[in-house]
């Protein structure tokens, strides 16, 4: 059952499907992608049930059909990407309940990996690396959970290689919200143990070695740049932040309060729909394109993780902190129904509360 229950994993989570699709086109892709679902059907049906994840289903039923019923640019891929985001999320959530802290760490390393080899075995012209998730920035957020999941390492040696494992993968995606990220992660560890400030010599030296083999990698010159001005000598090229996503939101401001109740309808706030750009915002995207129902739900789902979080701060201090990654992380992109390692580790996390919860309830009533 364990060897079944990690390949599901690696499908899922290493985005094979999308793998699959690119490299070897739409017929391989498709098999994939319904091997993985049908594998997670399976492993739902021969499992003992839990409570599902209501809110998360709540929210994607709502969702897909208010949006659906405002507008669809396709009605085949619509149906498709519903049935797929709720199986996901019922038969996945049996899969992350399953899943510990310590695999779901292996999970990541196995992930992030192939960012390290994609850059030193298959480097590319654009010089940002994405590995298996095939998006630098998608990427990059999957670095910054495996930073996090570290915090769960008990010895210090493995804990600072990790940690330089995942932050020097997480450079090479040249992903800005993965540096922004990082920092206020580290920082906010801090408050949890002193002796976190020390992570941040892991992180210089992450970039330091970084930018010692540029030479012998195809790096993204722009952002390389970046980092060795602030290193080094350097000159920033401006147009690195000519893409500033405060502007991009705010393209999509005048379409939200002409429809705030229903939407604009499904997929109305991604690339190429109405501007050039997507929304690159998870939570405008939701209420753009399903109202104000969905979004309520979308964001209370977040922040009750995050409140609720707190409590296992001293303890558990990666679950507090992947509450804040999810968060800040929904502010830069707008694909929270398709980047399947996020909506895994969500329901995971939201799990772990409940459970945190239901032995706090438990304990006051023996003491009791």
């Amino acid at each position: 059952m364990k060897i079944l229950r990690y390949i599901i994993s690696i499908l899922l989570v290493c985005n094979i499907p999308g793998v699959i699709l690119l490299n070897f086109g739409d017929s391989m892709g498709s098999v994939f992608s319904y091997l993985t679902l049908s594998l997670l059907i399976f492993f739902y049906a021969i499992n003992e049930k839990h409570a599902l994840p209501w809110p998360f289903i709540i929210f994607a039923l709502l969702y897909y059909v208010i949006s659906g019923l405002v507008y669809v640019p396709d009605e085949k891929y619509y149906y498709i990407d519903f049935i797929k985001y709720v199986i996901i999320i019922v038969c996945g959530a049996e899969l992350a309940r399953r899943t510990t802290v310590k695999e779901l760490l292996v999970l990541f390393i196995i992930a992030v990996s192939s960012i390290l080899i994609n850059a030193i075995f298959f480097p590319m012209d654009y010089g940002r690396y994405s590995g298996f998730f095939l998006d630098p920035n998608a990427a990059g957020f999957a670095c910054l959970i495996g930073v996090i999941l570290t915090f769960s390492i008990k010895k210090d040696k493995w804990k600072y290689i990790s940690l330089l494992f995942f932050t020097f993968c997480g450079a090479l995606t040249f992903s800005r919200t993965f540096i922004l990220l990082w920092v206020i992660i580290i920082l906010i560890s801090t408050f949890q143990n002193r002796k976190n400030v020390s992570i941040f010599v892991a992180g210089f030296l992450a970039i330091f070695l970084l930018l010692s083999i540029s030479s012998t990698l195809s790096l993204n010159t722009d952002r390389l740049n970046l980092l060795d001005s602030a290193f080094g000598e350097g000159k920033i090229d401006s147009s690195v932040n000519n893409d500033s996503r405060t502007e991009t939101w705010s393209n999509y401001y005048d379409l939200i309060f002409d429809s705030p109740i229903v939407g604009n309808g499904y997929e109305s706030f991604k690339s190429d729909n109405i501007y050039e750009v997507g929304v690159h915002n998870n939570y405008l995207r939701v209420i753009g394109e399903s109202g104000i129902i969905p979004f309520l739900i979308f964001v209370g789902i977040y922040f009750y993780m995050l409140f609720k979080s707190f409590k296992t701060f001293r303890t558990k201090p990666y679950e507090c902190l992947l509450a804040i990654g999810l968060v800040i992380v929904g502010l830069t992109n707008h694909n929270f129904d398709t980047i399947h390692h996020v909506t895994f580790v969500s329901i995971w996390l939201y799990l772990r509360v409940i459970e945190n919860e239901t032995e706090e309830i438990d304990h006051l009533k023996n003491q009791g």
